[in-house]
């Protein structure tokens, strides 16, 4: 299966649904996006993407699998306007919030699943959670390959769906926060923003990618960086000193607290 010979369908272009269709556009995909007329439309347009108004001049273009990147409370009102085009299609739901057990209900004569993915998947290096629902083996396999093109992806169930939405998903603003730092950092040296922008985002990255091909703690990496009475180990005494993975760890677990009550409290709304 050459997944790039299909066309997806993704509804909803703002920033996720967006991400997902300038990513799998990047890799090669042709997708159809279905946005009202409006900057987004213009801008993915703009882009290249096929984008149209209805999923009723999409279906006829589309071949695979159907990403719904809505607002969790449009969900059920667009299902039940579009159930006809909607029916027997292998469903993505890219919403926080929305089990698949509403999902169920919103589309019963479709077969569902989740994705979780980020926004920088519209670069290729997005990171994606993917719960299986009821779809076929087939389904899953396009989902999945579909996924792969825009960055990594991880089949996972759907208790632990809120922990990919914050550590993947939020927890990029608190990594931007941290290269907004980088660069007010080097303001503070006397460097240039766009040199410390340049510096900041390279280093990220790099730490990234180190850890993930090493396959090793980050603890281990650090320490390697760190020399006896060292500039490396005075800055993390003061990041220590101002409790900084203790503000990171604390960030996480209020987002994924927030996500639980959010997604208990739309739950609850729906009976």
């Amino acid at each position: 299966m050459n997944v790039k010979e299909l066309r997806p369908i993704v509804i909803g272009g703002g920033n996720l649904g967006g991400a997902v269709a300038r990513g799998l556009f990047r890799a090669g995909v042709r997708p159809v996006v279905v946005q009202r007329r409006g900057a987004n439309f213009d801008a993915l347009s703009g882009d290249g993407v096929e984008t149209v108004a209805t999923l009723a001049e999409a279906a006829p273009l589309a071949r695979g699998p159907v990403f719904v990147a809505l607002k969790p409370w449009l969900i059920e009102s667009y299902c039940a306007e579009n159930a006809a085009v909607l029916a027997r299609r292998a469903l993505v739901s890219c919403a926080a919030l929305v089990s698949l057990e509403l999902l169920k209900k919103a589309a019963p004569n479709a077969r569902w699943g989740r994705v979780m993915p980020n926004i920088a998947s519209a670069v290729g290096a997005g990171f994606t959670g993917i719960v299986r629902g009821d779809w076929s083996d087939g389904d899953f396999e396009e989902v999945r390959g579909l996924c792969a093109l825009f960055g990594d992806v991880v089949e996972v169930s759907e208790k632990d769906l809120d922990g990919v939405v914050c550590l993947s998903g939020s927890a990029i603003a608190y990594v931007l926060e941290l290269l907004e730092g980088f660069i007010q950092g080097g303001l503070a040296v006397g460097m240039k923003s766009d040199l410390s922008l340049r510096a900041g985002a390279a280093t990220l990255i790099g730490a990234a990618e180190l850890a993930r091909q090493k396959n090793v703690h980050p603890a281990a990496l650090k320490d390697s960086v760190c020399t006896p009475g060292g500039t490396t180990i005075a800055g993390l005494r003061a990041l220590q000193r101002a409790g900084f993975k203790s503000a990171f760890v604390e960030a996480l677990a209020a987002t994924v607290e927030k996500a639980r009550e959010g997604a208990a409290a739309f739950e609850k709304s729906r009976r």
